[in-house]
């Protein structure tokens, strides 16, 4: 009975660790950047660069090296256009142009949808990395 209470004891607490690490912004990298019209491969471009940068400065603990990528199209008064989710990568898929391609193609399809023609557009890219949150969580214990 004692090792069950302790389980669920720790697993409140590792909860509550992951919960106050996410809210304090742990392994989140955000930057925003205006939309150069008609130039998707140009933009794209720009996206992989941050994240190469951003990817150079990440903790890796044990291996654990995996990032989420999100990116959107905002407007006039920060209201949302068009997001797309990249879902959970590896730094090497910044690499092989695999993700490039992906973010020309996404970017191309707003392009063409006129997304990226509304004033004030902005790009707005969201990296988050589980090897942060990973190091964040082996430091608290």
């Amino acid at each position: 009975m004692s090792n069950a209470i302790t389980r669920l004891l720790q697993r409140r607490t590792l909860r509550h660790a992951v919960q106050r690490a996410l809210e304090s912004g742990v392994g989140l990298y955000h930057t925003t950047w205006r939309v150069e019209r008609s130039a998707a491969d140009a933009n794209a471009g720009q996206l992989i660069a941050w994240c190469r940068q951003v990817l150079g400065s990440m903790h890796r603990p044990y291996g654990v090296d995996s990032v989420s990528l999100a990116i959107a199209a905002v407007g006039e008064g920060n209201r949302s256009l068009a997001s797309a989710n990249f879902a959970v990568l590896q730094p090497r898929d910044f690499y092989g142009g695999e993700i490039e391609a992906q973010a020309q193609e996404t970017l191309g399809r707003w392009a063409e949808q006129r997304i990226l023609d509304q004033p004030a557009v902005r790009l707005s890219v969201v990296l988050f990395s589980w090897g942060d949150l990973t190091q964040e969580l082996l430091l608290a214990g």
